[in-house]
């Protein structure tokens, strides 16, 4: 019973602990493809270019192509998987009324087996949005679609729970919709980004919209003199801590060890002073303590003096009886008769 009241216990915190990683995961920027007559072609193409601002390069895929593409970023400081979460552009899976199943089969797995779904801290993942879910993991089976706005939304691993949406509106060629930190707003926002500023598995920073600390701090304190005074001070402080609760600690035990030593030397001189008495009073009480000599008189006198017992005669009356028990012809033994044989 205890180890299925362990393992179910582990199965519980094993659950919790994925799904508040989970809730780590956003997305964090979205771009969404361009036609083909925009898209830059290698040196060996000559396509013809429908685009005002001329052909477009953009993030390419394992196969070379430019498809749409989602980036999802781990915003924790620790290490967590998306892998079995899901992706999806289908609003009907808003609906309450269906089921966890049901809601399911309107959205993109994110599969198992694949190193490149558990991502560190701060770090990102591009998955392609080109409805080719036989080239990969990082392939799903929807599509964005140009010069429209497009829902996309992502999906803990139940089914159920709604980890991040947005909607993405309509892009121009070669821009992507990017979230990034606002320092005035003190918040995350969202902006069109241009072809310059897309950052593809890489940080959104533009200018000084960054959250990244340490970047500020090295602007702060260029020469790292306000970082090392409070690196000592922590170093510091933290013996100062450790030297009191080490000396509290040993006061303590110092003071237990005092009153132990007390204990025994009260029970040591309890001890001598009744040696001391027996050697006294040795002789008169024969080698018992006076305590007891005293009580067993006392208890001597109080049985005497309460007349427990009952007051006798002194006098003992022995009368005869006759039985047959003491006749002497039972206590004698009989002479066998001797018969003769004529």
């Amino acid at each position: 019973m205890k180890r299925y009241i362990l393992f179910a216990s582990s199965l519980i915190v094993t659950a919790l602990v994925m799904a508040q990683g989970a809730h780590d995961f956003k997305i964090n920027e979205v771009s969404v493809s361009v036609p083909l007559c925009c898209q830059m072609q290698t040196e060996a193409d000559s396509a013809a270019v429908c685009c005002d601002a001329g052909p477009v390069e953009g993030y390419r895929d394992e196969y070379g192509d430019m498809p749409s593409w989602i980036e999802i970023v781990n915003t924790s400081y620790s290490t967590h998987d998306i892998r079995s979460c899901y992706l999806t552009t289908n609003r009907a899976v808003l609906n309450k009324d269906l089921s966890a199943p049901e809601r399911i089969e309107m959205m993109s797995l994110i599969p198992k087996g694949d190193a490149r779904t558990n991502l560190e801290a701060k770090q990102r993942i591009v998955f392609f949005a080109d409805g080719k879910i036989n080239r990969g993991t990082l392939h799903t089976n929807f599509t964005l679609t140009p010069g429209e706005e497009n829902w996309i939304a992502l999906y803990d691993g139940n089914g159920v729970d709604l980890l991040d949406s947005l909607t993405v509106p309509v892009l121009e060629p070669g821009h992507s919709y990017a979230r990034i930190y606002n320092k005035e707003q003190d918040a995350f926002v969202w902006i069109d980004a241009t072809p310059d500023q897309v950052t593809p598995d890489a940080p959104n920073e533009f200018g000084e919209n960054t959250d990244d600390k340490t970047a500020e701090w090295k602007k702060n304190d260029p020469h790292g003199v306000a970082m090392t005074i409070i690196a000592m001070g922590i170093v510091f402080g933290c013996l100062i801590l450790l030297f009191v609760f080490f000396y509290i600690f040993g006061w303590i035990l110092n003071r237990i060890a005092k009153l132990k030593r007390v204990q025994g030397i009260k029970q040591i001189s309890e001890a001598g002073e009744k040696i001391v008495v027996m050697a006294k009073e040795g002789a008169e009480t024969k080698g018992i303590e006076m305590e007891n000599y005293v009580a067993a008189i006392g208890l001597a006198l109080y049985e005497y003096m309460g007349n427990e017992h009952d007051v006798e005669s002194g006098v003992l009356t022995i009368e005869h009886h006759a039985t047959t028990w003491e006749s002497k012809e039972h206590l004698m033994r009989h002479t066998p008769e001797i018969h003769h044989n004529h």
